[in-house]
């Protein structure tokens, strides 16, 4: 029997779906990428024994838990809103996903517990008997709950678009995009949460009043923004892989999304993973210019590798079809913009903006590491509140791109009528709003 229609467009629904799952995806992502960031560091903490890490591994204990309890309550909120919504679609991929859904409730269970004991057993870190072994499990759990978590996640995720044969658990399961969504999703975990971890390290910097905590804060954003850049550089890699199987699995929805009507949200990633770069180079420069020898080769080099990302960061944000770009049509006639062709301008771009990256990064590391303990002794100087507000808007990006990415992925099915590529279409749920005329 059908349930009451809603009597409302179908635009409702899509727009409350969006806000809810792009919400709970963003605080997602970020569990994910605190849960093993802070693990790594409190094995730092537990091996080094300085206080620093176990100073840092606390505040990512703290932003865990958080979050923890964030994402609880936009699940819930995604959960309503797909049995209000979509009631069709929520019950056909519940039935065809049960297993994944359930193991990943378990899951998500598991790392709330493991991440609220690490943090509410906090003082189990400085004792020096059995206890803070425990305590240090209770992190890698919590990470390895998370980390499982989002790979049954991705089950559900990359099926809506790649669903081969859509009468198989195991190609379901196992379809052409999963792995490769699931790596690229490792790699935007750890770049979102790094970066975002630099950027409360960078708001707390500009707070503080005491200079032992400004020093503190300086050095913690500078390693989570190591964390995040390095992360940065690898997505390009697995993207391609991942796009490249979209292609030939589904040619239309890799149509839609490299060349259709939603291609303007690829050059909107574009523009902002370019503006990260350069802005992360940027300040890579200011750091190292400020506590670095006069003739050290890195001072020598980053201007230069600067210029060059500035270029590349151009050409890779460059559309291709103009007439795709949102009320570009007001301003011009021209269709077509050659110096945004994928190949081989683009191509060449990318990969500039990876080298160039990572040769910066290399850079960071060797002065960051080999500052050692003395970066947090040298005294704060003008450069400094600079740097924490770069931060701050490194991660602003950075949120754009996650939220832009997880957007342009689902309405590619939607921008071609489907709720599931090739199993179910958005028609099928149109009777949740307008009803059937006549009924059966």
């Amino acid at each position: 029997m059908d349930l009451e229609p809603l009597h409302m467009p179908m635009m409702y629904g899509r727009g409350a779906i969006a806000a809810a799952a792009l919400s709970h995806s963003l605080f997602a992502t970020l569990v994910v990428g605190c849960a093993v960031i802070g693990a790594v560091v409190a094995t730092l903490a537990h091996v080094t024994g300085q206080s620093r890490y176990r100073r840092l591994a606390h505040m990512i204990a703290f932003a865990l838990v958080l979050s923890t309890a964030t994402i609880s309550f936009f699940g819930v909120s995604l959960v309503f809103a797909l049995n209000m919504f979509w009631p069709r679609f929520w019950h056909q991929i519940f039935r065809i996903m049960f297993w994944p859904f359930v193991l990943e409730a378990c899951l998500f269970f598991g790392e709330a517990v493991f991440a609220y004991a690490w943090y509410y057993l906090w003082s189990w870190s400085s004792t020096p008997d059995w206890r803070r072994g425990v305590h240090l499990a209770f992190a890698w759990l919590a990470a390895v709950c998370a980390v499982v978590a989002m790979f049954f996640i991705d089950i559900t995720a990359s099926y809506m678009l790649t669903p081969h044969p859509p009468d198989s658990s195991w190609a379901n399961i196992l379809n052409p995009t999963m792995i490769d969504l699931d790596l690229h999703r490792w790699f935007g975990n750890l770049t979102w949460a790094g970066f975002a971890l630099a950027a409360w390290c960078g708001t707390a910097f500009l707070f503080a009043r005491v200079e032992e905590d400004r020093l503190f804060y300086r050095w913690a954003g500078g390693f989570c923004f190591a964390v995040g850049f390095g992360a940065l550089l690898v997505m390009p890699v697995i993207g391609y892989q991942y796009l490249l199987h979209v292609r030939y699995a589904e040619p239309q929805a890799f149509h839609t999304l490299m060349l259709g009507g939603r291609s303007w949200l690829f050059d909107l990633v574009a523009l902002f993973y370019g503006l990260i770069a350069v802005l992360g180079s940027l300040y890579i420069l200011r750091v190292i210019a400020s506590t670095g020898k006069p003739d050290d080769t890195a001072r020598l080099i980053l201007p230069v590798s600067v210029v060059v990302l500035v270029i590349a960061w151009l050409v890779f944000a460059m559309p291709y079809h103009l007439h795709h770009i949102p009320g570009l049509s007001q301003l011009t006639d021209i269709e077509i913009n050659p110096l945004g062709k994928m190949q081989p301008n683009k191509y060449i771009a990318i990969a500039a903006l990876v080298f160039f990256g990572l040769l910066n990064w290399i850079l960071f590391l060797r002065a960051f590491i080999g500052l050692g303990s003395r970066s947090t002794a040298e005294p704060v100087n003008g450069q400094d509140r600079a740097n924490q507000r770069i931060l701050i808007v490194i991660a602003g990006c950075t949120m754009v791109v996650m939220l832009t990415m997880g957007w342009v992925r689902e309405t590619a099915r939607a921008y071609n009528g489907y709720l599931v590529y090739g199993v179910m279409e958005l028609s099928d749920e149109r009777r949740t709003y307008e009803g059937c005329n006549p009924c059966p």
